[in-house]
């Protein structure tokens, strides 16, 4: 993976000025809504898992527990650790008066090489902006929630009783056919 290379080379930088509606305030949808800034910046609506779900914040409550731990596994796999100075910047000044801003990035001349994927995952990923942002947009967004989500998902686990289910002894030609066979799902 390439950094930006230039040579003399004139570059334009767009800001979107997209403002995100009212975010709920909840951790799992604020971590939704992380999510749906990492698809502006990455192709990720162009691999082969629907994750469109999984970035509608407003219907937060929607999610099972089954796709919220997924979308918060696959939080995991884009945290802003591993993409940052690779599609993602921190530069309060760039945001102006917002959290976050993407941009699209032109250049005058060819000559110019950085970075167009990314790796998430085991899945190679096209860049399609940049966005750079706050640390007070990451704390909010990204870290206190991913904490508070991973504390919920281990209170729901330790917490959903396990159900036994008892079958009867089959017939089987060893000595002892009295066993009872008992699993736990």
């Amino acid at each position: 993976m390439a950094v930006a290379t230039l040579d003399h080379i004139g570059l334009k930088f767009s800001a979107t000025g997209v403002k995100a509606d009212d975010i709920p305030n909840h951790p799992k949808a604020r971590l939704m809504y992380y999510l749906k800034c990492m698809c502006t910046v990455l192709k990720l609506d162009q691999t082969e898992h629907n994750i469109k779900r999984f970035t509608d914040y407003k219907n937060y409550n929607s999610l099972t527990n089954e796709q919220t731990a997924a979308m918060v596994l696959l939080c995991t796999l884009l945290d802003p650790v591993t993409l940052n100075d690779v599609c993602i910047f921190h530069d309060e000044e760039a945001c102006g008066n917002f959290g976050n801003e993407f941009f699209t990035i032109e250049a005058n001349r060819t000559r110019i090489a950085a970075a167009r994927s990314v790796m998430v995952g085991n899945v190679q990923v096209a860049i399609q902006k940049v966005m750079c942002y706050k640390m007070s947009w990451i704390e909010k967004n990204y870290i206190e929630p991913l904490r508070q989500m991973i504390d919920i998902l281990q209170q729901t686990n330790r917490q959903q009783p396990r159900q036994i289910t008892y079958s009867q002894p089959r017939q089987t030609t060893y000595s002892n056919s009295s066993e009872c066979c008992c699993s736990i799902l």
